[in-house]
């Protein structure tokens, strides 16, 4: 049944077009490209306005990369620029929240990640 199956929703008239294949996450540079889309996204921000972002924390939690992003600092000394730390699944690239002092994945990023 399932081999027929887009068989049956061509002939009811729906597609199944438009449908994006997952996409692994496989390095620490498309796990911070990721992240860096994905939170820029929910500060509704340029992605220019994170400045950075480190990956291949020690410790890393199986089947996820943590990252952490950092925002630039617009001051002449500056304490820290920190704007999270993100955990993004390796099977889809899906980014979550991620608590550094349990160390472990925490629900996905949201726009209420930032008060929103």
């Amino acid at each position: 049944m399932i081999r027929y199956f887009p068989v049956a929703l061509t002939f009811l008239g729906l597609s199944t077009g438009g449908c994006t294949p997952l996409e692994t996450v496989e390095s620490d540079t498309l796990a911070c490209a990721k992240a860096t889309a994905r939170v820029a996204e929910l500060r509704r921000s340029p992605v220019a306005h994170i400045a950075s972002c480190e990956a291949g924390m020690q410790g890393d939690v199986p089947g996820y990369r943590v990252v952490s992003l950092r925002g630039h600092c617009r001051e002449e000394v500056c304490g820290s620029t920190l704007i999270g730390w993100f955990a993004v699944r390796q099977t889809d690239g899906a980014v979550f929240e991620f608590n550094v002092g349990e160390w472990k994945v925490g629900p996905p990023a949201s726009g209420r990640t930032f008060g929103q």
